[in-house]
């Protein structure tokens, strides 16, 4: 049982930062360079470090939880998709769009933007409103299959 409450809890958390991301695209896409830049150099400090190790949690403990059901009928496919839908979140597109993106921008200065800074802030916000579609499918996933275990 704890498996499945944390897998849940962290699951919930890890939607929340991207949805915030999604909440925030619409002003930060109108924001100039400048300010845009601002906000990737200050606002996000913490979802490095603390975000990263809630996905991490929530990734292993929905792993965790879908072996633990590996014998529960609807449970094991649906506990199993929502591992799989968190993983295509990071692995897809954190580590493939997300990070490059970080990458680039963290050695940018306000005086200095590239010409082509607007692709690479589309790129950054587009990539979180990705995320959030296979987190909170994930975490529908995950609800169904404890729904199923239950039944």
């Amino acid at each position: 049982m704890i498996w499945l409450i944390a897998a849940t809890v962290l699951a919930a958390l890890l939607m929340g930062t991207s949805f915030s991301h999604v909440l925030q695209m619409g002003p930060k896409m109108r924001v100039d360079g400048a300010q845009w830049l601002r906000y990737q150099h200050t606002l996000y400090r913490c979802h490095a470090s603390v975000g990263g190790a809630v996905e991490a949690g929530a990734l292993l403990a929905t792993l965790v939880v879908a072996w633990l059901v590996h014998d529960e009928g609807p449970a094991f496919p649906l506990a199993t998709f929502a591992a799989l839908l968190l993983a295509a979140a990071f692995f897809g597109v954190w580590i493939c769009v997300t990070r490059v993106v970080n990458r680039r921008t963290a050695h940018w200065t306000e005086a200095a933007l590239p010409d082509d800074w607007q692709r690479w802030r589309a790129r950054w916000e587009y990539s979180h409103a990705v995320r959030f579609a296979l987190q909170l499918l994930g975490f529908v996933a995950l609800l169904c299959a404890l729904l199923a275990r239950e039944a």
